[in-house]
């Protein structure tokens, strides 16, 4: 059996584009997003490329995150990569400021983004740990950068949840490859990308979803145990 790879979050976006991309470089990809009745571009792509269809994943959920489990142990027996895509934002991102944003909807933002992907790995890591080169990766933001969130950053008014989840996703990583050695991990800003969340409130992203997926899935390549818990671009 070749590769496999789960990619968390992939019913638009960068998510499908790296269903693509991966589909393409000979993976076999497991797609999940929490309702694939309601993917259609999703459902078509994977039939299109001969991949499994897609399995529904609430990454906060952890009866989801356990059928999603069995069902790899079922027909895989293992997972080589971990791609933790599933994200969300607050729903006038990026207008976010400290002073007015909601705690609750920085809860939420946090639970998903954070919780969902500490649980996601936590239930996969037995999967991963039969593989010969188990690697897990994390889709972050340049936004978690505490050296870069700068004043001429005026285009992103603050984002605050967001920002603050992200920090908190790279700090996540670090630690888990703190604990546990075996499994290299590493935390991706894939840049300012356009998707919907990237070009939201009259914004336009530089980046295409396919250049920033192409060269996610090339860093999966060459990313070794030296690499491990850093905090990369994603072109490297």
């Amino acid at each position: 059996m070749g590769e496999v790879i789960l990619i968390t979050g992939c019913s638009r976006g960068i998510g499908l584009g790296l269903v693509r991309c991966f589909a393409g470089a000979g993976f076999t990809v497991v797609a999940t997003c929490r309702n694939p009745d309601k993917a259609p571009e999703l459902a078509a792509l994977l039939e299109s490329l001969g991949q499994p269809p897609a399995l529904a994943l609430d990454t906060t959920d952890p009866a989801s995150l356990l059928r999603v489990a069995n069902t790899c142990w079922t027909k895989y027996g293992k997972l080589d990569i971990l791609l933790n895509n599933a994200g969300v934002a607050t729903k006038n991102h990026p207008h976010d400021p400290p002073e007015h944003l909601s705690v609750t909807e920085m809860v939420a933002v946090y639970q998903t983004n954070v919780g969902g992907t500490c649980a996601a790995t936590q239930a996969l890591l037995p999967l991963l740990r039969k593989s010969s080169s188990p690697r897990v990766l994390a889709i972050s933001s340049f936004l978690g950068s505490i050296s870069k969130n700068l004043p001429s950053e005026s285009n992103f008014y603050m984002a605050t949840s967001y920002r603050c989840s992200k920090s908190a996703i790279n700090q996540l990583i670090k630690c888990f490859s703190l604990d546990i050695p075996e499994v290299t991990f590493l935390s991706v800003s894939p840049g300012h990308v356009q998707t919907d969340m990237g070009n939201a409130q009259g914004r336009t992203a530089p980046l295409t979803v396919d250049h920033v997926a192409t060269s996610i899935a090339a860093l999966t390549k060459r990313m070794d145990k030296k690499m491990s818990g850093m905090f990369v671009n994603f072109d490297g």
